[in-house]
C-alpha cells in the first residue's frame, strides 16, 4: 500500500526553497530573489486595509491591492483570493465601481417604418467655451429612420 503522506513531504520540500528566517521573521524568496517579508493573518488585513483606503490611494482593484502589496515587499500566501475578497466586500466599490461584469449582448437594430415615428435624444453638456450665443448645452436629436 502506497503511504498517503509522502506527496505531501515531497511538496513541502519543494515549497522550503522559497522561504528563509532572517532575525526570526520569515521572508519569501521570489523568482528574482527578491525577500518579501512573510505577513499574518492581523498584519495581512491591515495591509490590506491600508492599501484599498490608505495612504495608497483610494479603493483599488484586487491585482492592483496584490501589486501594490508585494511592491511595498510584503507576502502572504492567499494574498489574491484575500485581496479579491476584500474587494468585493468593499461596499463602496459595490456602490461606485465600475460595471465590468455585464454580459456582451447582441445588438438589435431600432427599425422604424417612416420618418417621424421614433426619436432618439441625447444631452450633451456642459461645452467650454460656450456658443456665440452664450448656449453651453447641446441637444441633439436623431431621427430613427432618416438617422
Amino acid at each position: 500500500m502506497r503511504d498517503p503522506g509522502r506527496g505531501v513531504e515531497r511538496n513541502i520540500q519543494r515549497l522550503v526553497f522559497k522561504y528563509i528566517l532572517v532575525d526570526d521573521e520569515l521572508y519569501h524568496r521570489t523568482t528574482d530573489d527578491i525577500l518579501l517579508k512573510c505577513l499574518g493573518t492581523d498584519q495581512a488585513c491591515v495591509a490590506m486595509e491600508e492599501v484599498h483606503e490608505g495612504i495608497c490611494g483610494t479603493n483599488h482593484s484586487a491585482p492592483k491591492m496584490k501589486w501594490l502589496i508585494r511592491r511595498a515587499g510584503f507576502y502572504w500566501p492567499s494574498m489574491i483570493s484575500d485581496s479579491f475578497r476584500y474587494y468585493k466586500e468593499c461596499e463602496e466599490c459595490q456602490r461606485f465601481g465600475d460595471i465590468q461584469l455585464v454580459p456582451a449582448a447582441l445588438l438589435h437594430p431600432i427599425i422604424k417604418p417612416w420618418p417621424f415615428r421614433g426619436w432618439g435624444l441625447d444631452f450633451i453638456g456642459q461645452i467650454n467655451p460656450p456658443s456665440s450665443k452664450g448656449h453651453r448645452f447641446v441637444l441633439v436629436a436623431t431621427d430613427y429612420f432618416t438617422k
